[in-house]
């Protein structure tokens, strides 16, 4: 089949972009299964080489060393590869009889099929070739959607009329086609062969544009809270904070953006020598007050990560007009440290940072989640004028879940407590997710020391 030559729209390519992150993320995150392991996938089977990609990107699992490949695919089973194509990946997420409801919480949010498509009645049943091509399609290629004219398959008036458009953008994107006798047979079940080579195919085309990974960079992520005199936590006086700087700025370093970092990463935009990042987490007033007349006096960028419910709430937070002035000055951005999910409500039965509560069903997480990620980004654009690109975890807490969840929705740079030297690659945008950073609260000496201290090699 002849595949036309696609122009992508600038929404498009961004979309595109954030799938192929997501796809990346997972690569990186994913231990290795073991290529080709299965005892009944010989080398002659005509679904070899798309079993064993799969199965050593981690997507496919079999049971017992056998994939069964011949076996109808059910549908949770399906989704949860589609999942794992696209970013989420959900084997340590749910165990036993509910294991796929992380999946199925993530597919109802970002709106890939409805409840009654999918359900703890039928999930377990052989997913048909129209249910795949509407979950596949609306996965990693909704943005192919109403390109192509419709193929002429003989049994096109079985097709469901709501997954018709899917049926023909996978046919004609080559993924899933007809029968030699022009039948699509849309309620026919999927081999777990047929939908390993279907994720082959549809990788392959999402990937084939994709620059090879290149040059790398260390850069380290300073990470500070409260820069005041209030002598206990978090706080660090200003002095220090101004020493620290000025020794940075003595020795060398150029203080970076998460967008130059992005620039770096995905355009191979050229970073100053020597390139670190100052990021300021919470959004407390002294950051104002104490830290933002250090910065300027220093000409030195830094990364404010907001708890969006503290600027309206708190007596300690940052007004509206001091982070306007701030971001004005081009030496300060914001990014998202969730909207009210910063505390640690787990002796009531709550979550600790952005993590599912105990009790909680994956399906209330995932869309409490997206609504306080999506307030927060959402605020912060109307405010500044600039969406944040960043996502700052609560004391460093996250899950595979909400790293895809974030991802999602645009935030190209995820961020941790774990100590340690982040390095970015170009290419590769799976190394601005999960960055390591160096806490510098409790660290008031030399901070070139504590930079070689974490392995530093700049």
């Amino acid at each position: 089949m002849n595949i036309p030559i696609i122009r992508l729209s600038r929404k498009t390519a961004l979309l595109l972009g954030s799938l192929l992150t997501c796809l990346l993320v997972y690569a990186v995150l994913t231990p290795k299964a073991a290529a080709a392991g299965f005892r009944d996938v010989p080398a002659s089977h005509w679904a070899y080489e798309s079993i064993s990609h799969m199965s050593a990107r981690g997507l496919i699992q079999g049971s017992g060393g056998n994939f069964h490949p011949n076996e109808p695919v059910s549908q949770q089973a399906f989704l949860s590869m589609v999942c794992r194509a696209a970013g989420l990946d959900d084997r340590n997420l749910q165990s036993g009889d509910n294991w796929a409801d992380p999946a199925m919480a993530y597919a109802f949010y970002q709106g890939w099929c409805e409840e009654d498509e999918i359900n703890r009645s039928s999930r377990a049943k052989p997913i048909s070739r129209e249910l795949a091509a509407k979950l596949l399609i609306n996965a990693l290629f909704h943005q192919e959607l109403g390109r192509y004219a419709p193929p002429s398959f003989r049994d096109a008036g079985q097709i469901s009329q709501d997954r018709r458009p899917y049926v023909e953008t996978a046919a004609a994107l080559d993924l899933l086609n007809g029968y030699d006798n022009d039948c699509f047979r849309p309620q026919s079940s999927l081999t777990r062969a047929a939908a390993a080579a279907l994720l082959s195919r549809a990788l392959a085309r999402l990937e084939a544009d994709h620059p090879a990974a290149g040059a790398s960079l260390q850069v380290p992520v300073l990470m500070y809270h409260d820069i005041s005199y209030l002598g206990q936590g978090y706080s660090k006086t200003p002095e220090i904070f101004e020493r620290q700087m000025q020794e940075l700025k003595d020795a060398g370093f150029h203080t970076v953006s998460y967008s130059q970092l992005v620039d770096y990463v995905e355009r191979g935009t050229a970073l100053p020598g020597k390139p670190i990042v100052i990021s300021i987490d919470d959004g407390y007033r002294t950051n104002y007050t104490y830290a933002f007349p250090i910065l300027k006096k220093l000409d030195m960028k830094a990364e404010i990560s907001l708890i969006g419910a503290a600027i309206q709430y708190s007596s300690w937070g940052l007004k509206w007009d001091e982070i306007q002035e701030m971001a004005a000055s081009g030496l300060v951005s914001f990014q998202c440290h969730t909207f009210f999910m910063h505390g640690n409500y787990t002796a009531e039965g709550g979550r600790l940072g952005v993590l599912k509560a105990k009790n909680e069903s994956w399906q209330a997480y995932t869309e409490a989640l997206g609504a306080d990620t999506v307030k927060a980004l959402d605020m912060l654009e109307t405010k500044t004028g600039t969406r944040p690109i960043a996502y700052t975890y609560p004391m460093g807490k996250w899950n595979q879940l909400a790293e895809a969840m974030v991802s999602s929705l645009d935030c190209k740079v995820t961020v941790t407590t774990k100590d340690g030297v982040a390095e970015v690659r170009q290419g590769d945008p799976s190394s601005l997710h999960l960055m390591d950073r160096i806490g510098m609260d409790f660290l008031n000496g030399s901070v070139l020391k504590v930079l070689r201290r974490y392995g530093y090699r700049g």
